[in-house]
Order: C-alpha cells, then structure tokens, then sequence
C-alpha cells in the first residue's frame, strides 16, 4: 500500500484531555498491531499552539495557519520571510479575493 497521510486542521480543540497540539493517529487493529509502518492522520489543534518563536518549519507553518488572515502581504513579519511562505500567503490572499468576488 502507499502512504496516505491526512492533515487535519483544527481551529477548535477537539482533544480536551490532552495539552499538546499535534497528535499522530495510526491504523492498527484490536490487539496494538500496525497495519503499515506509514500513513496516518495528523490532527493539529491551532487554538492550542502558542509559540510565539518560530524556530522550525513546522512552527512556522502553525503560525502561519494560526495567523495568515491577519498579516499584510506588504508587510510580512521575519518569521515569514521565506520563498515558501510567501507563496502561502500570495495563495491565501488569492483565495481570499476570490471569496470576495
């Protein structure tokens, strides 16, 4: 089987009980047992993550999900200052003018 991963992003906390923000979920049967050693699904709870330093991709990635409306594309924060995330945020600006439209 290949891998398939799903990312889900969540604005709401869906996990009450538990304080971090990424959660890795696999498929296995009754007993424990993996069916592949790949694939799964990641749930990222935003509203939990609170770094204000972005110090990996990930981070910034989170930061960016978090706060990506919010920012001018004229006036990107450092943390945003790379070729991916101003691609990212020239996608989310063309979305949003889309929508308005």
């Amino acid at each position: 089987m290949r891998p398939t991963y799903a990312i889900w992003l969540l604005a709401e906390d869906l996990l009450h009980d538990a304080a971090a923000y990424v959660h890795r979920f696999r498929l296995h049967d009754d007993s424990g047992r993996l069916l592949l050693d790949h694939g799964g699904i990641w749930l990222l709870e935003l509203n939990k993550f609170t770094a204000e330093r972005v110090e990996t991709e990930e981070r910034r990635w989170l930061r960016f999900f978090r706060e990506g409306q919010r920012l001018d594309e004229a006036k990107l924060p450092a943390w945003m200052q790379t070729d991916g995330m101003r691609q990212a945020m020239s996608t989310l600006n063309a979305f949003s003018e889309k929508e308005r439209a």
